[in-house]
């Protein structure tokens, strides 16, 4: 069974959180805002600017590094990194999150959603934000759509899961604790 981590850039853990349980689990996925703290496996830079500044610090010998194809042919093809097609019609906020959810689902049986808020959304003052929310949980839901045959799991969602999200059969929620604790090696 292959499980993966898909980690939101706002995720934040415990200090005393062992990361190598968590790769004990699975590989884990998320934007190159994640590496750090989290030492990510599989890391996604959407922005054509800070790949040319990871590239040049050879940063996808730290991590396997997937950039658009269409920023790879732009910079000069650097070695070691991984590409993905495909681009966003809408405008939306962190789309490394969304290309992470994709290619984590198309290798993965589970994937652990650690650090995502996925509760109604309320509207706010500023319609753009607003607008760049709904899209960016559009794509999360329809990616949930997509891959039936993924199990998603919400881990330690703090409040309800919007009532759009809770109706799908593949999408359930649980705590970290027990993650690590079931699935553990």
């Amino acid at each position: 069974m292959n499980i993966s981590w898909v980690l939101s850039d706002s995720v934040v853990l415990d200090p005393t959180q062992d990361i190598v349980a968590l790769k004990n689990i699975g590989a884990s996925w998320g934007s190159w805002r994640t590496w750090r703290a989290c030492q990510t496996d599989n890391v996604i830079c959407h922005s054509q600017f800070k790949a040319v500044e990871l590239t040049k610090r050879n940063f996808q010998t730290h991590c396997n590094f997937y950039i658009p194809n269409s920023v790879y042919a732009s910079i000069d093809q650097p070695a070691g990194v991984k590409l993905y097609e495909g681009d966003f019609v809408h405008d939306v906020v962190r789309q490394e999150e969304i290309v992470a959810i994709h290619l984590a689902a198309t290798t993965s049986d589970i994937v652990l959603l650690l650090g995502f808020d996925l509760t109604k959304l309320m509207p706010g003052p500023n319609r753009l934000e607003a607008n760049q929310a709904q899209h960016h949980r559009n794509h999360i839901r329809q990616a949930i759509l997509d891959y039936q045959q993924v199990q998603w799991v919400v881990i330690d969602h703090p409040m309800e899961l919007s009532k759009d999200l809770t109706e799908l059969s593949n999408l359930t929620t649980d705590s970290l604790n027990n993650v690590i604790e079931t699935l553990s090696v």
